[in-house]
């Protein structure tokens, strides 16, 4: 997506940069793992499974998103980019439907995550009209 590059642009920094993918659609009657083995990696293994909703996901990503950092690592000038952000991440949320989705699940990579986290990362199986998404999010310097 090209909210995605904007975003990840937006909050390089001091040993600090993002990413993010979006998986799918996919099979909503797939199991989680089975769909992760084929959209993300073969080697995925879960931990941490938890049903979410809509609006906690949205919370908490962006929670994630707007991490301040400290003064060795994390974004430059947040401050004056936060409106561009969240102005991204709302049409981001948008396109996948989640404002409006049936299921969020909210887990965790054991093996095969398709990043290096260090301080965040997130990952959230989200079933909307007839869809299933795969959103991923983390953080590393």
């Amino acid at each position: 997506m090209e909210e995605f590059k904007r975003i990840e642009y937006l909050l390089y920094g001091n040993n600090y940069e993002v990413w993010f993918n979006l998986y799918g659609p996919a099979d909503p009657g797939a199991g989680l793992i089975d769909t992760l083995k084929m959209l993300v990696s073969k080697d995925s293994e879960i931990s941490g499974v938890v049903p979410s909703t809509p609006k906690e996901a949205m919370s908490e990503i962006m929670n994630m998103v707007l991490y301040k950092g400290d003064t060795g690592s994390g974004p430059l000038e947040l401050e004056s980019k936060k409106i561009e952000i969240s102005e991204l991440m709302s049409r981001v949320f948008s396109s996948i439907g989640i404002e409006d989705a049936e299921m969020v699940v909210e887990f965790g990579f054991k093996n095969g995550h398709p990043a290096y986290p260090v301080f965040w990362d997130f990952a959230y199986d989200i079933h909307s009209k007839g869809q299933r998404w795969i959103f991923v999010g983390s953080s590393s310097d």
